[in-house]
């Protein structure tokens, strides 16, 4: 059986391309945290559990775009 990504997870995909496409062209830092904040909804999305290697890809990025945007992680 086949699963397919929800309407909602497939456009914030997109967003993301049209993102990362924009800040290829125009970077800066409040770029950077939008890219970070979409990754971020990504994958705390239902879907991602159904998108296979997409995970480990969204968190290498994830961890990439928090470090260019200066965003630092809570120490727990």
């Amino acid at each position: 059986m086949c699963l397919t990504a929800s309407n909602e997870f497939t456009h914030m995909e997109s967003w993301l391309v049209m993102l990362l496409t924009t800040y290829n062209n125009n970077p800066s830092s409040g770029l950077a945290k939008t890219i970070s904040f979409y990754l971020t909804k990504l994958l705390r999305h239902d879907d991602i559990s159904f998108s296979g290697n997409k995970r480990c890809e969204y968190l290498a990025m994830q961890r990439f775009w928090q470090w260019h945007a200066g965003i630092q992680k809570p120490v727990n």
